[in-house]
């Protein structure tokens, strides 16, 4: 099967394990463990999302942009560009709701599954391998969505230079909306518990699947605010029992990180919303904090 092929082919070997310990936080290093990490899930996430109904998240989520696209776009949103679509979660069901959509990853078995996505539910999207720092785009798009990739970027230059590419790609009065985990919240959810804890379990399953993920801290540098988990897979599928380890950085960013990002990248009318909650919380909080910002 072409993902079993790739997902083991990304296994790293001992010495590409020792040599990953000893300058781990290079930009060269850290890519590779997260396109490592996605190879990996890329099949059996899309296998999981194909026997499960759509998930509430999934759905509150693409409310949130719609809402963004209407309130904070000063231009109507009819394209939209996907910077890290993954497996299509969001560019897919964006399509279904009558938008034209354009996605890249950096991963290129998530491409796959997107486009073969895309094919089964029967829209049209264009999907490619890519960049988030290198996007050829310019005045292309009325929207842009930079969804959980801005904490997995390995500096600060390729945060500003996503930011900074996504800009030019915008039409005037276009917008981004991108998000990050929280730093600072300390209450349930995967990268709190991670970062506070050191530990987080998650199973997700639907008919004849199972994913079990165990995320343990390994090390954790509070000065730079950069982390290392340990991500152990047990999937269970059809084709057998999978067990993947991975390990993933992680940056801990909080609400002036990115909205300093946003400004040296030229957005305007930054607003920041927890939790993908359109009105504002009863009370203070966010685990995810989604911010919208838009082009001049």
């Amino acid at each position: 099967m072409f993902f079993q092929a790739c997902a083991k082919s990304y296994i790293p070997s001992e010495s590409k394990r020792n040599t990953m310990g000893r300058k781990k936080n290079t930009r060269e290093t850290v890519l590779e463990a997260s396109r490592a990490l996605y190879s990996h899930l890329a099949y059996y996430e899309d296998l999981l999302a194909q026997r499960a109904s759509t998930r509430a998240s999934t759905r509150r989520e693409l409310d949130f942009l719609e809402f963004a696209f209407r309130a904070n776009a000063t231009r109507k949103v009819s394209e939209v560009l996907d910077v890290a679509c993954g497996n299509g979660r969001h560019i897919v069901e964006l399509a279904h709701r009558g938008y034209r959509c354009t996605g890249l990853d950096y991963t290129p078995e998530r491409v796959h599954v997107a486009k073969t996505r895309a094919k089964r539910e029967g829209v049209s999207v264009k999907l490619s391998q890519g960049d988030a720092t290198k996007l050829e785009y310019q005045n292309e798009f009325d929207a842009g969505l930079a969804l959980y990739i801005l904490f997995l970027l390995p500096n600060d230059d390729d945060v500003v230079n996503c930011l900074r590419q996504i800009h030019r790609a915008l039409r005037s009065g276009g917008v981004l909306i991108c998000n990050i985990y929280n730093s600072l919240y300390a209450g349930k959810g995967w990268f709190s518990e991670v970062i506070h804890k050191g530990l987080h379990v998650e199973e997700s399953h639907a008919r004849g699947v199972r994913i079990t993920t165990i995320c343990r801290l390994r090390d954790l540098d509070p000065i730079h605010g950069v982390a290392w988990d340990q991500e152990t897979n047990i999937i269970e599928a059809p084709d057998g029992m999978h067990i993947f380890r991975d390990p993933e950085r992680l940056r801990l960013f909080t609400y002036w990180d990115i909205f300093r990002y946003l400004q040296a990248a030229g957005f305007k009318e930054i607003k920041c919303y927890p939790d993908w909650k359109i009105k504002p919380p009863r009370k203070p909080g966010g685990e995810r904090l989604i911010f919208v910002s838009r082009k001049d």
